[in-house]
This record gives structure tokens, C-alpha cells and sequence, in this order.
């Protein structure tokens, strides 16, 4: 699974992650993990049909309030109730979140740098 999802990442221009089971969410967080330690910076979005995951972004603000969870590191996520505002939402991502990790610290390429714009979605 792991160089599925390692090869997944190279070729992948973002994510999307639609409603789904434990392998859905396990490949999410994998994605958003990533991209807190710095080895990608390409958009992860969540298509939350019908508030599908209200809950689990709950958790992740209560991760940010119990300090578990940078409050920046929580823009990660990309969020959209229908497929063409998180598309639009994806495409004007700008990562803001610090990085725990550099790209070449992870052996997959040149660090870049994060910049100050964007925001939470």
C-alpha cells in the first residue's frame, strides 16, 4: 500500500478525497501527514456531500484546540460541499501551514518554501 500511495504522490497534481470508509481516510490522512512534514504541497480536499465530514473536521478543530494540531497546519485541508467550489477552493491553494520536515529530508526532491497567502476553506 505504502508504494501505491508513494507512486500516487508523485503523479498526483492534488487530492480528493470523497466520501468513503477506513481505507478512505487512512489514505487522507496519510496525504495531509505528508503534507505537514513538507514532502508535498499540492491541495487536499475533502468533497463533503451532505456534511459527510462534518464530524471528522470537528475532530481535527478539536485536535487545534487541545494543541495536538497547529491552527495552521489546519488549512491542510481543503474543504467544498459541492465538486465545483472545491474545485475553485483547490486551484487557489496556497499552502500557509508550517513544515515539520523538509522535501529533502524525505529523499523525494529540492525543499520549497510555503508562502503567506491562503487560508483556511
Amino acid at each position: 500500500m505504502h508504494e501505491r500511495k508513494s507512486e500516487m504522490e508523485k503523479h498526483a497534481d492534488a487530492f480528493i478525497a470523497l466520501p468513503g470508509g477506513y481505507g478512505t481516510i487512512e489514505e487522507l490522512l496519510e496525504v495531509i501527514t505528508w503534507s505537514q512534514l513538507g514532502i508535498h504541497e499540492k491541495p487536499v480536499g475533502l468533497l463533503n456531500v451532505d456534511g459527510y465530514y462534518d464530524d471528522l473536521l470537528a475532530f481535527f478543530d478539536k485536535g487545534v484546540e487541545e494543541g495536538f494540531i497547529d491552527d495552521l497546519a489546519r488549512c491542510i485541508v481543503v474543504l467544498g460541499d459541492t465538486a465545483e467550489d472545491l474545485i475553485t477552493k483547490m486551484e487557489e491553494y496556497a499552502p500557509v501551514h508550517k513544515r515539520v520536515a523538509t522535501r529533502q529530508s524525505w529523499g523525494m526532491g529540492q525543499s520549497l518554501e510555503c508562502t503567506s497567502s491562503g487560508g483556511k476553506s
